[in-house]
């Protein structure tokens, strides 16, 4: 069944069923929050295969980022470019440059992190489509979506060059089953120009 959206189809919009959904929703995050804690402040301590195995994968992307290296600049955008979880990309851009990476690598490997991340940014909100209908209201959701079809690519670019949100956009526009031709186009090409003109600014005028 198609469940994209347009003018015509029965938006369901229960305001109690809403604050339900937000409640479980919030207390989900809450729960998350509450074992993250308990893991950083005793579990990672436990010795034994699941905690060792976690502790050395976080330990091993925490070492790469904070080395610089350039596995740590794929680990930036990778995880960085997570509408969930933001990490300033643009900040660690230039201490990747101070460390020695050549602008060109560095940029392409910004761009490869960023389709991984931005790609399951997509596929969440497209996934989650009847879930998002039930937390924004109507008038949101087709507000965004008009801006979007008045001028298509255009913002999708706007949103990437310039300091936006463009990571919660990409879940967006998964959530409106945006044309995926002109999303990795419009998003490549922002970023693309946005950390060029980065670099550009560091080597010649800071």
């Amino acid at each position: 069944m198609n469940h994209e959206f347009n003018k015509t189809s029965i938006f369901e919009y229960n305001y109690y069923k809403k604050i339900r959904f937000l409640t479980i929703v919030v207390l989900f995050v809450l729960i998350l929050i509450g074992v993250c804690c308990y893991y950083y402040l005793s579990l990672r301590h436990i010795d034994n295969f699941f905690v060792n195995t976690i502790n050395g994968i976080v330990d091993h992307v925490r070492f790469q980022i904070t080395s610089l290296s350039l596995l740590g600049a794929f680990y930036t955008t990778a995880f960085g470019g997570l509408f969930f979880l933001p990490i300033p990309t643009e900040i660690l851009f230039f201490a990747f440059l101070g460390k020695g990476i050549l602008a060109p690598a560095l940029v392409f490997i910004y761009l490869i992190g960023l389709i991984l991340s931005f790609t399951i940014n997509y596929k969440v909100g497209e996934r989650l489509s009847e879930v998002s209908k039930k937390i924004i209201t109507p008038k949101k959701f087709y507000k965004i979506k008009v801006a979007v079809n008045k001028y298509g690519m255009a913002t999708v670019f706007a949103f990437n060059v310039l300091p936006l949100p463009a990571q919660p956009l990409s879940a967006v526009l998964g959530v409106f089953k945006y044309n995926k031709v002109k999303f990795y186009l419009a998003f490549i090409l922002g970023q693309g120009i946005k950390f060029s003109v980065l670099a550009l600014a560091y080597f010649y005028i800071l």
